[in-house]
């Protein structure tokens, strides 16, 4: 006999038990595989708790990792007549989400900088945050391992990836 789950549901595993490893909340109806198995490791012993767990870490590095999803494509969103840089940093920032705003930083603070400390216009200080972020996300999809995986292969000519 199984024996029931504990007043907290947790388990003995310090914590929050096998529920908080294994993804979190528990749902009803047994559809999610992680609440499943964390239903069931919970009313194991301790020491089979463990076993569970070396089991499942055993599979978890012996699974080919997943494949990569490529960059997504940038969400272009019209530049209107009269914008502010502030406006455009939001408007570049949601057209180029995928790129980390980190590396960006150093570049488009200077620019910002030019604009509101010396006083350069604002349509060219815009004109350069859109080379800018363009640049960055075209460095991205240079270095995306999904999409040089994809360069590689035959084109539908027939033809190989790039010549060496």
């Amino acid at each position: 006999m199984i024996p029931p789950l504990g007043p907290d549901g947790a388990g003995s595993l310090p914590g929050g038990g096998f529920g908080s490893v294994l993804g979190g909340a528990r749902k009803k109806g047994g559809d999610d595989p992680a609440s499943a198995i964390a239903e069931i490791a919970a009313r194991l012993s301790a020491e089979d708790q463990a076993s569970l767990l070396k089991f499942a870490r055993f599979l978890e590095q012996e699974s080919p990792p997943p494949a990569p999803e490529p960059l997504p494509e940038p969400e272009p969103i019209p530049r209107p007549e009269s914008e502010s840089v502030i406006k455009a940093m939001r408007r570049l920032s949601a057209t180029y989400h995928m790129l980390d705003r980190s590396r960006l930083l150093n570049e488009t603070s200077a620019l910002m900088a030019q604009h509101v400390m010396q006083g350069r216009e604002a349509v060219e200080v815009i004109d350069e945050l859109e080379v800018v972020f363009r640049s960055h996300y075209e460095k991205a999809v240079a270095e995306d391992p999904a999409r040089t995986d994809q360069q590689d292969a035959p084109d539908e000519s027939g033809a190989g990836g790039p010549t060496p």
